[in-house]
């Protein structure tokens, strides 16, 4: 055993390579004059040779394949994932679906007074949500109120839909087409995804006859 802890951590730098050349110089002035800490430098200088001058043996024969061989196989794709996998059109069509309802049902939420005209025409604002197709205008296409009030005192060639809406015809209004009221979920679900698709196939016959 070295005499002391610092000598000891010298010993260990020296051999290690670690100690500087001031540091190397007083530890060999050091075992000089002291038995102890040369006896146990000398030792572990031994084994560190011994140990750098081991033949390295060689792996047996088939050593790596009995390796691979022991390791656990990989997690097989549970039943779940698998049917996912061989589904992919069903769960796009699901994904879509669920993103279309909440779209829907956000809207359905949003109480805020909305007048669109899907066409061509225009309306005169007024308070209380109020909106009125002046005498003498016609508008050509849909009107979609929502959470308000209309007054038809000119011509709407084409659908009235009220959500949440009250119809203020006059006796001079004409609507060609229909009037339809929707205030329940379903029917609100089911006038957006006829609209949706109409304008899908609104947009396909387009692109065709281009």
């Amino acid at each position: 055993m070295a005499c002391s802890k610092e000598m000891s951590e010298l010993i260990q730098r020296a051999l290690d390579q670690e100690a500087n050349e001031g540091e190397r110089h007083a530890l060999m002035e050091h075992l000089d004059v002291c038995s102890d800490c040369c006896s146990h430098y000398n030792e572990l200088k031994e084994t560190i040779d011994l140990l750098t001058h081991l033949d390295q043996a060689p792996a047996p024969d088939y050593f790596t394949q009995k390796v691979i061989a022991r390791l656990p196989d990989q997690k097989q794709d549970s039943k779940v994932l698998k049917w996912f996998k061989k589904h992919p059109i069903i769960i796009a069509a699901a994904c879509f679906l669920i993103m279309m309802v909440g779209y829907i049902m956000s809207l359905w939420n949003d109480n805020s007074f909305k007048a669109e005209v899907h066409g061509e025409g225009k309306l005169v604002y007024s308070d209380n949500n109020t909106v009125t197709v002046p005498k003498g205008e016609t508008i050509k296409g849909d009107l979609v109120i929502t959470d308000g009030k209309v007054r038809i005192e000119g011509r709407v060639d084409g659908d009235v839909v009220l959500i949440h809406s009250d119809s203020l015809m006059a006796s001079a209004g004409h609507v060609s087409g229909k009037i339809e009221n929707v205030n329940q979920i379903l029917g609100w679900i089911w006038y957006h995804i006829q609209r949706f698709f109409s304008s899908i196939f609104f947009i396909h016959g387009s692109m065709a006859r281009l």
